[in-house]
């Protein structure tokens, strides 16, 4: 396999980050006589007014003299952008036009900015990490031999686990804001957008990146961290402030640790001196008056403390010089792309809640399967299982089983434990009629069913698949959370095919085989193209290089493959049977909200816990779900009846179990035509 340099569009030598440098804060004594004018000449020890200067300093812009006074003990000069455009930076940032980075003009549709918390200076401080630079030795790779993709890689996970533990603490602050507003109060629409923001660029983190995603993803975590602090500290602390209501913890001589803002407005400087934020009050020189300024300093500038160089490889976005507007635009900018969208839309056809239908996500566009995933409706006929089969999908690979029941739980030493609710519930679907979606609807996964792996007969066969999934993992991983196109389902078949290593063109010109091996490999392009992969010699593996199978990593495979199937399959069902834009609210019934990258260890929580006590929750979250489903099948008297519910004895948890698990893979069957894959559990115990 040929690769090109994994750092090839790396930026060389970014700017350290300076601002938690204290050395780089210290200020020079300037002169104080500017223009004949004498800056000092009302010094005095009383008390400061919010116009008088802590320090002050003479600035210069577009040829006239001004002068700039502050309740902080330093001056930082106006930074300088490009008027039309914003620009990534090296350091993959976005330098002086980012006002988490360093103060901007005041704006009134942002005013929380100036509470965004300043750069600490000592090294121990647990949020000096948002400034933190990460570098190639912060990027981690699997080992040689363990993955086709070696240019994908992740955060190291030391590094991981402090920006988790940072946001987790951050969100539940949010949560708790939250709780103490009164009843039918609304927080502010960009508090919520940035929580939800910072969620899932944390789980940005946790997904196979090229190098450079994984740093715009670190730095990306940074910035939404920054400023949804600041707009909680705002909203908890600085506007109550502003209300004139008590604050033994304010102190308006000495402001808080924030990055503050300019302004040329005295009402302005007013208001955030009460509020006890750092403020630049900016005037012309000529209209220095009664000011009282303490010492003069000589003013900071952004460029010795950002990294300023354009990042190459990155088009400058396009702007104005309006202030609000580009702040909005940067907002644009850092938003990670929403990386889920439902992959089973066009599959699933109409929503059967009509007109209920929520607008749909802007980045969640949809196209139809490429041409491999679309079976003849020719032959078509019912199965004893209720599955549609065609030809196409009746040509069985040697060694599988065909005739495998999948509503029935597959028995095999390398499958991992079935939770006995879900189990019944799908082998109890009624299946003597057709679904309600129709009998000729492709049988389409978002990743190989978990039995697929498993059921081969030849044992050597069972290790190559497994060893091709391992090799071929972080590529199926790329593909679900960055494709440029939205992930497309594949037939039993087709992933089949990809696991036996036939994801380069195979066959005649023209022939099925050719199309079909064509359409797979045009699939995990994206990956490959990231990493810079331009062929894949030696896949497949030769049968002599196939390892042995351990049977717990086995168990692991089938596992998370089980887990990511079920995820994607519920939000789908949940978007069709209720009609409504929630994948927020879906990926809280489940232990962590991630639909890729998820964590072994939550093979043993959530839905899979062995206590009900801890199970109930989720289910309660389910069933609240299932209360707006419209699916063509009876909703059970229990999912009704738990609403308001406060008092569970554990056999009333168990009916709840089992009415969600019964209402869900009847649902799918219905609307789907085919057996859900439902939850595991993983009963040995999980290394780190």
């Amino acid at each position: 396999m040929k690769t090109f340099e994994i750092y090839q569009d790396l930026p060389e030598n970014p700017l350290t980050m300076r601002l938690t440098d204290q050395y780089a804060w210290e200020v020079e004594e300037a002169p104080s006589v500017v223009e004949g004018v004498d800056l000092l000449k009302n010094y005095r020890t009383t008390t400061l007014g919010p116009l008088d200067g802590r320090v002050g300093a003479h600035i210069v812009m577009e040829s006239a003299s001004y002068f700039v006074t502050t309740n902080t003990s330093y001056v930082p000069r106006l930074p300088e952008v490009d008027p039309k455009h914003i620009v990534v930076r090296r350091d993959m940032r976005f330098g002086p036009d980012d006002p988490v980075l360093w103060p901007r003009l005041y704006s009134k549709k942002f005013c929380h900015l100036s509470a965004i918390p300043k750069a600490p200076t000592d090294p121990e401080d647990l949020l000096a990490l948002m400034w933190w630079n990460p570098d190639p030795d912060d990027f981690v790779c699997p080992a040689s031999g363990k993955t086709l993709t070696r240019g994908l890689g992740r955060l190291r996970f030391a590094w991981f686990s402090k920006f988790s533990s940072c946001t987790h603490n951050l969100l539940d602050e949010y949560q708790q804001y939250l709780k103490s507003l009164p009843a039918g109060t609304q927080p502010p629409l960009l508090l919520v957008q940035l929580t939800q923001r910072l969620g899932l660029s944390l789980e940005c983190l946790m997904i196979p990146s090229a190098y450079v995603r994984m740093v715009v993803s670190v730095t990306t975590v940074q910035r939404e961290f920054l400023e949804l602090t600041g707009l909680l500290a705002y909203m908890k602390k600085y506007h109550p402030r502003l209300d004139a209501i008590d604050d033994p913890t304010g102190n308006r001589a000495s402001p808080d640790n924030c990055i503050g803002c300019f302004t040329d407005d005295p009402r302005i400087v007013q208001t955030l001196w009460r509020a006890c934020l750092p403020c630049w009050l900016i005037r012309p020189l000529q209209a220095f008056a009664d000011e009282c300024i303490l010492k003069m300093v000589v003013p900071f500038a952004a460029a010795d403390f950002l990294e300023m160089n354009a990042a190459a490889g990155f088009t400058p976005v396009s702007a104005t010089d309006r202030l609000d507007n580009r702040l909005s635009l940067l907002h644009h900018c850092t938003e990670n792309t929403l990386w889920y969208c439902n992959p089973f839309q066009d599959a699933a056809g109409t929503s059967v809640a009509g007109s209920s239908r929520a607008p749909a996500r802007e980045q969640q566009s949809t196209r139809a399967p490429p041409s491999g995933n679309k079976s003849t409706t020719s032959s078509v006929k019912i199965s004893p299982y209720g599955r549609t089969q065609s030809k196409t999908q009746k040509e069985k690979g040697p060694g599988s089983n065909v005739n495998r029941d999948k509503f029935v739980a597959f028995d095999h030493p390398e499958m991992p434990t079935t939770i006995s609710p879900w189990a019944s519930a799908l082998a109890a679907v009624d299946r003597q009629r057709p679904p309600s979606c129709g009998v000729d609807k492709p049988q389409l996964y978002v990743m190989p069913e978990p039995a697929l792996l498993a059921s081969p007969d030849n044992e050597l066969r069972r290790r190559t698949l497994y060893h091709h999934y391992r090799l071929l993992r972080d590529a199926l991983m790329f593909r679900l959370a960055f494709g440029d196109q939205p992930h497309a389902l594949l037939t039993t078949q087709e992933w089949r095919d990809i696991l036996q290593g036939k994801v380069t063109q195979q066959g005649k010109s023209g022939s099925r085989a050719h199309m079909r091996s064509a359409s797979l490999e045009d699939l995990l392009r994206p990956a490959f193209d990231a990493c810079g992969i331009d062929d894949l010699t030696g896949f497949p593996v030769s049968p002599d290089a196939v390892p042995p199978l351990d049977m717990n990593g086995a168990k692991e495979i089938l596992w998370e493959l089980a887990e990511i199937n079920f995820r994607y399959e519920f939000l789908a069902l949940d978007a069709l049977a209720s009609g409504l834009d929630r994948p927020d609210e879906c990926r809280r019934c489940f232990a962590t909200t991630r639909l890729i990258g998820i964590d072994l260890e939550e093979s043993q929580r959530g839905l899979a816990a062995l206590e009900t006590d801890e199970r109930l929750p989720y289910f309660l979250c389910i069933a609240g779900l299932m209360c707006d489903w419209r699916a063509p099948c009876e909703r059970p008297k229990e999912i009704e009846n738990a609403r308001g519910r406060t008092t569970w004895s554990q056999d009333s948890i168990y009916d709840l179990e089992g009415a969600v698990a019964r209402y869900y893979t009847q649902s799918f069957y219905e609307l789907f035509g085919r057996a859900a894959v439902v939850p595991m559990r993983l009963e040995h115990a999980i290394s780190s």
